[in-house]
């Protein structure tokens, strides 16, 4: 996608153009509710890993005051915010390979048995839910307009960052569930600092307790960047007011875009909630995003035939189907099974989308304009 389309907020223009304008709103709209979930969520677990070092502390002042961080970082533009992000992220992937490679060898065998402990219903949820971690994939297409040479800097990015990602992703969980009983890991808050403990020596937990804050702050740090730049683009199509258009002179930051997602997340962690349904709920939305996601990228070949050729890192007819198709059953299924598990929590998402609806009708009505046609470029 960001080969193709090498523009802010990617993914949406991609919507858009080659769906409708009015997908591509759907697309924002969920999009405000992962501002007001994801965020919190990932701000929570920050709050839980700081305990470590200043344990009674408030989880919702901790976790708005690291949304408020962010927030000022990146109104400073994308170079001084790549360049935190960078530095946090080489840490806690030197601390992840620590951990998961000490802890393996540490642990105990014997703690992986029985291998589901609470039968196949029950992993398939947990799989569901841990596939929340791999959203933020999503950012690099949300950036490439302010990526160098994005048509290959960003296909090697996903390729190479993707696949160091999932060894760490399938790393880690073994050793936590190596060196925790299974029956204990559920409920004990700041698992990997725990775990640690039990192998390394007390500076390395240090060192690891410090990762894992980073691991969350780089999380809020790439949502907020990739959020921000969706809203500038929803704002540039028509959906939101014009104000969201408005990029920093000096730093090429859209700043108010950048506000906007911050007061959403706010308004998340105020309200609180546990975790694991704040990710659920994400997740609904975010498979409704990759469904629309696969059959635009099937049909963008034919509907934007040039963008297609330009891209210099592209897929072939065969390889397109065959990626898209099951990228698409992928989602759906996880969809449906989320549902069946948490029809509550699904209810609440067709409610929310119920309101977008009502609101594209309104907006597009009272500001008498025509949604989707703007520049790419914004």
């Amino acid at each position: 996608i960001g080969s193709a389309l090498p523009v802010s907020g990617a993914n949406y223009v991609l919507i858009r153009e080659v769906l409708s304008p009015y997908l591509g709103f759907l697309y924002q709209w969920i999009m405000v509710s992962m501002a007001a979930v994801a965020i919190p969520l990932i701000a929570f677990g920050f709050a839980d890993y700081l305990g470590y070092f200043l344990p009674g502390m408030d989880d919702r002042v901790v976790a708005a005051t690291l949304t408020i961080l962010f927030v000022i970082l990146n109104g400073f533009g994308m170079t001084v915010v790549a360049t935190v992000q960078n530095l946090m992220v080489i840490i806690f992937l030197v601390a992840l390979v620590v951990f998961g490679i000490g802890g393996v060898s540490a642990g105990d065998a014997s703690l992986l048995q029985p291998l589901f402990p609470r039968g196949y219903p029950a992993l398939t949820i947990a799989a569901i839910t841990a596939s929340f971690s791999y959203a933020g994939v999503y950012v690099i297409a949300e950036i490439a307009g302010e990526v160098k040479r994005p048509g290959r800097n960003i296909p090697l990015a996903i390729l190479l960052g993707f696949g160091i990602i999932i060894l760490l992703y399938a790393l880690v969980p073994l050793a936590l569930s190596m060196l925790i009983p299974w029956q204990e890991l559920a409920e004990t808050p700041m698992a990997v600092v725990t775990a640690a403990q039990i192998f390394l020596p007390t500076p390395m937990v240090t060192f690891v307790a410090i990762a894992a804050l980073f691991a969350a702050a780089t999380s809020v740090n790439g949502i907020i960047m990739g959020l921000s730049r969706d809203f500038l683009q929803g704002a540039t199509g028509g959906f939101f007011p014009q104000v969201f258009t408005r990029v920093n002179a000096k730093s090429n930051a859209p700043v108010h875009a950048v506000i906007l997602v911050g007061m959403l997340a706010l308004g998340g962690i105020l309200i609180g909630g546990a975790i694991v349904s704040y990710v659920q709920v994400a997740l609904i939305g975010l498979m409704i995003i990759q469904i629309m996601t696969g059959i635009a990228l099937l049909k963008l070949p034919g509907r934007l035939p040039e963008a297609y050729d330009q891209a210099k890192f592209k897929l072939g007819g065969v390889g397109l189907k065959v990626v898209c198709y099951s990228y698409i059953a992928f989602s759906a299924i996880m969809l449906v099974l989320l549902a069946s598990e948490k029809l509550q929590l699904m209810v609440i998402g067709v409610g929310f989308l119920l309101a977008g609806v009502i609101y594209y009708l309104l907006w597009t009505r009272l500001a008498g304009l025509r949604p989707g046609t703007a520049d790419h470029q914004g």
